[in-house]
């Protein structure tokens, strides 16, 4: 038996320890958040020395009629004292057309070339390995790019221009551009393969050419971000109201009638996507758009906008609809994304009818549903459903297959619509296997889907809801959820125009995309197409009334330029959407190098010829913004990382227990 001071020394002991414990769960966090993944670089002598590459960014965007073409100038400037190679990872938008790059060095401007992209990689290690100044710009996913630039001298500034074309945004009597700043982290998962030999298939276990961003911590204040401006100048010609940014603040000035321009008016705005809105000063919706290009191989092109009338939609019939909701709620998701998600959830709920029936599927690295079976919007189930969403917290990885495993089921349902709401980051890497996935197990089910957060993955997102024959919706602020989901739901309360296709003399033409999506309320159809020899082209397709066929003349459109790649851009992203990547790998490539595009299989390449000095040997990443309101506290990977900590924590107070039993 233990004598009183012998308790007390005890007790005290064992309470020293759980004080240690829950201290390590405060401090953990910061901790390994300040072990963040980053470059370490240290002198002749040892010591330490912070990688000096400043990066400042510029865009400048000229919008005409519903083309957008956009100049993005990166410069880098090296505060090393010795030369080194950089390398950095950006976003711009999912549709964009990247036709054009070039480099500058002083008064040396370097034209860039298009080539295929195991070529461009060649040139460029062989520059980089000579000592020649030179430039790299690949094409990780349609809204990720890397840029590689080799041998940038000491207090030397290199600059990159890229340009690139875009359709803009129209819908609801609004037109819309977007532009990524930076990047939210990607999940993506790894599984291995346990092989004969008691060995783990490693290959399975990292993404295949997957560079990732290098995140800078908010506390530090580093000036490797660098600054950002934006300039926009609009000329449609028409009088604007309502120009307005969702997000930053803008300056407007209105010179001549019809033309405007729009400033970025502050320092840091580099951590949430840029979105700038403006309407039109009349009465009546845009009904019909169309431009043509003419090139001088005699081809010609058209870029056509269709949207009926908003009446024709509120006087059909409105179907029975079942809907499921599916949120994530991944480590990615926690802070502000989760609390607009949920917020839009609350909202949602508040839109269904009586003869709705819905269900809520919570995800991370493993499913939640609230109901086995859909249930009647009720009272009763509706207070369930707020309960529901209520308890949904944000940890764990982003497993969007075990979701979407469980809410498409490949079937037919006959009497009612099928509708899925996916609201997400959509932060994966692994984007092709999903798509694949939803287009075996769709069936007669629409996907829609819902961007939540400051910087969401919009390729994911707006190509899930291609392939699930819905749309995309962008939520970036809670100020944004009431009027997008109440925008949404009045999309999806009827019917839609379906099996849509375009004939020219009925005869089939080259458009993109392909198939057509249904088209919905207030919804636009936009379509790059080829033209023929003849001039009349037909819209057809089915309604809840009967046959829809409108007639167009191609000789009515209105010359633009641009159009032929935002034509073949549209094309390579069918190709790639409905098509293993290999199997159309030539066909991709090949139209690709025709319209001078960036792809999965092109690359710009710019080389200075003369070396100006040797190799450079150290290798620096510029570093991302963190996305505002991305909270990252843990590595939020294979959703194991809070479980490890605690098992570690108790591991370590289990020992010390032993010990003082001993």
């Amino acid at each position: 038996m233990l004598s009183k001071l012998s308790k007390e020394l005890t007790y005290g002991h064992f309470t020293l320890w759980v004080s240690l414990f829950f201290l390590m769960l405060i401090c953990i966090p910061r901790a390994v958040l300040a072990a963040s993944p980053g470059l370490t670089m240290y002198d002749s002598q040892g010591t330490e020395v912070a990688p000096g590459i400043i990066l400042q960014s510029d865009a400048k965007m000229t919008v005409t009629g519903l083309i957008n073409h956009v100049v993005v100038t990166q410069r880098y400037r090296n505060e090393n004292p010795f030369a080194v190679n950089a390398r950095y990872v950006f976003p711009l938008p999912d549709e964009s057309a990247v036709h054009a790059m070039t480099m500058r060095i002083g008064e040396r401007v370097i034209k860039g070339q298009i080539d295929k992209k195991q070529q461009a990689e060649q040139r460029f290690k062989e520059a980089k390995q000579a000592g020649k100044q030179a430039a790299l710009i690949r094409q990780q996913r349609a809204n990720l790019f890397t840029a590689n630039v080799a041998n940038i001298s000491p207090a030397q500034e290199l600059t990159i221009e890229l340009e690139y074309q875009e359709i803009i945004d129209y819908r609801s009597g609004t037109f819309a551009i977007r532009f990524p700043t930076t990047i939210t982290p990607r999940y993506h998962p790894m599984k291995g393969i346990l092989a004969d030999n008691k060995d783990v298939n490693t290959q399975t276990l990292a993404p295949t050419g997957w560079l990732s961003p290098v995140f800078q911590r908010r506390e530090t204040q580093e000036q490797s971000a660098g600054q950002f401006s934006l300039t926009i100048d609009i000329d449609v010609g028409l009088e604007l109201v309502d120009i307005q940014s969702k997000y930053h603040q803008v300056a407007v000035e209105n010179a001549t009638f019809g033309r405007y321009q729009v400033k970025l008016n502050e320092e840091s705005g580099n951590d949430r996507d840029f979105l700038l809105q403006f309407k039109p000063l009349q009465k009546e919706q845009a009904q019909a758009a169309f431009f043509t290009e003419r090139l001088e191989n005699g081809e010609q092109y058209g870029l056509l906008m269709l949207m009926p009338p908003d009446d024709y939609f509120t006087q059909t019939q409105r179907l029975a609809r079942e809907m499921v909701f599916v949120i994530d709620t991944s480590g990615s998701m926690h802070g502000q994304s989760m609390e607009q998600a949920k917020s839009a959830l609350y909202y949602a709920l508040s839109l269904l009818n009586d003869g709705d029936s819905f269900n809520i599927i919570g995800f991370d690295n493993k499913v939640t549903v609230m109901s086995e079976q859909p249930v009647a919007a009720n009272d009763f189930n509706l207070r369930r459903a707020e309960r529901f969403i209520y308890g949904l917290q944000a940890d764990g990885g982003t497993e969007i297959k075990a979701a979407l495993d469980t809410v498409l089921d490949a079937k037919e349902h006959a009497g009612f619509v099928r509708q899925v709401i996916f609201l997400t980051d959509g932060s994966v890497s692994n984007e092709d296997a999903l798509f694949a996935n939803i287009r075996t197990q769709l069936g007669d089910s629409r996907l829609f889907t819902v961007g939540i957060g400051s910087a969401p993955n919009s390729y994911f997102m707006r190509r899930a809801a291609d392939v699930g024959r819905g749309t995309f919706t962008f939520i970036g602020s809670s100020h944004d959820v009431q009027p997008k989901m109440q925008q949404l739901f009045n999309k999806l309360a009827h019917p839609a125009m379906t099996q849509l296709s375009l004939h020219s003399n009925n005869t089939a033409l080259e458009y993109w995309p392909s198939p057509l999506p249904d088209l919905y309320f207030a919804e636009p159809i936009m379509v790059a197409l080829k033209l023929t020899a003849d001039d009349t082209i037909s819209l057809q397709g089915r309604t809840a009334q009967g046959p829809l066929d409108i007639k167009l003349n191609s000789y009515q459109g209105e010359n633009a330029t641009g159009i032929s790649r935002l034509w073949a851009r549209q094309k390579i992203k069918s190709l790639l959407l409905y098509n293993d990547k290999q199997l159309v790998k030539q066909q991709v490539q090949a139209l690709a190098l025709e319209h001078q595009l960036l792809s999965p299989f092109t690359a710009f390449v710019a080389i200075e010829q003369a070396a100006t000095n040797t190799p450079a040997e150290y290798e620096v990443q510029v570093k991302n913004q963190v996305p505002q309101g991305l909270a990252m506290r843990l590595p939020q990977t294979d959703g194991q990382s809070r479980m490890h900590i605690l098992m570690g924590c108790i591991l370590l107070l289990g020992y010390s227990l032993l010990r003082l039993k001993k």
